[in-house]
């Protein structure tokens, strides 16, 4: 019998699902969570604060900064202070700080279109506004259709292997050859990955020393960088990612993508950034404001999420890459912000909020700073 070419797409996706599904399970070994057992780093009233608010079992490293207007708190649990862990699509708002510094420093503004930054030809996505990319109003999917990106996806989920390798010339040409949509709200890799190396063409530099000469070092960031392909868990304090089963993942560090999920950071790290955040002195610090809603629920800046919680205006973003979930936010008018971040795939952004909501609670007894 023959199959017509559509419906055998459909065969052969059913099919590899199936396959899919039953080898991940075989393949998932399982491995000891962290406990009230595991050795902490740092503030000890941090590290058991955390431990408390964290989903158990499928956790296997924390790192969590506390700020607050008495100071700040470092913890790790299960991994040295000074450990890196992937911070995932926290890096958005990050690469939406490089823009509102690129705005500040006029390179460019809020309405330069892509096609006056790099060629897009005659298509629709050359119209398209570094602005736009910034709130997810581009119209470009949350990631371009393909062969390659689905036997990628099939890698990561069967051999837990990185899905991303893509270069930033493969993003540019994914950007042109994507259909545009409305400029509704949609969430977008894509998008967030051809502003990262949008604003490096402006700057003439490539994403990661973008990074490292407009935000770690202006602040004195010593372990906040993007690592080169092959080289994520390569450094001695880089903590190995884990899905929530125990498997170890390999790390996500690809230089296409990395805009919109590649840096790696520690505590310490965070915290200064957020401490400068609060205190508005970091650079583009302006991308927290929101500057028009996502959803019903939220208001966007350059990739910075505003929602309110309990009367209280919580800017936030979460990350989840295949071996870490981290959740960032801060309460600007309360001066408190928490980073949390896990080799997990569980879910953290229930903890980090908890966490966010008694910050500054109990210094005084503490004693806490850094």
């Amino acid at each position: 019998m023959r199959i017509a070419p559509g419906r055998a797409a459909v065969v052969v996706v059913v099919a590899f699902g199936v396959v899919g599904a039953v080898l991940a399970t075989l393949l998932r070994p399982g491995v000891g969570s962290i406990d009230g057992d595991t050795p902490t780093e740092g503030d000890a009233r941090l590290a058991a604060a955390v431990l408390e608010e964290v989903p158990s079992p499928g956790v296997f490293a924390l790192s969590v900064a506390e700020v607050t207007p008495q100071g700040t708190r470092i913890a790790t649990v299960g991994a040295p202070l000074d450990g890196t862990f992937e911070i995932g699509s926290v890096t958005k708002p990050v690469t939406g700080m490089l823009l509102a510094d690129a705005v500040d420093r006029g390179e460019l503004s809020p309405d330069t279109t892509l096609g006056e930054i790099v060629d897009m030809g005659e298509t629709a996505s050359a119209a398209i506004t570094v602005g736009e990319l910034a709130r997810h109003g581009s119209g470009l999917p949350r990631l371009p259709f393909s062969l390659r990106g689905l036997v990628d996806s099939y890698r990561w989920l069967l051999f837990a292997r990185n899905p991303y390798r893509d270069s930033p010339a493969d993003v540019v040409e994914d950007v042109r050859s994507s259909s545009v949509g409305d400029k509704d709200p949609e969430y977008s890799n894509l998008g967030f990955a051809v502003l990262g190396h949008a604003l490096a063409e402006v700057s003439g530099h490539d994403y990661p020393e973008l990074v490292r000469t407009r935000l770690a070092e202006p602040l004195g960031l010593e372990n906040f960088h993007v690592p080169a392909p092959g080289q994520g868990g390569a450094a001695p304090n880089a903590v190995q990612g884990r899905e929530s089963s125990g498997r170890a993942q390999q790390a996500w560090d690809d230089a296409g993508y990395a805009p919109a999920g590649g840096i790696r950071a520690d505590a310490a790290s965070m915290a200064t950034l957020l401490d400068a955040l609060l205190a508005e002195t970091a650079p583009g610090a302006a991308a927290l404001q929101p500057v028009t809603d996502y959803d019903d629920d939220n208001r966007i800046g350059a990739g910075w999420f505003t929602t309110e919680w309990d009367g209280r205006e919580i800017t936030w973003h979460n990350g989840q890459t295949g071996g870490f979930a981290t959740w960032v936010g801060l309460d600007r008018a309360r001066g408190t912000a928490i980073f949390l971040s896990g080799a997990t795939t569980r879910d953290l952004a229930p903890a980090g909020q908890q966490l966010l909501r008694r910050a500054g609670q109990g210094d005084d007894e503490s004693g806490g700073g850094r």
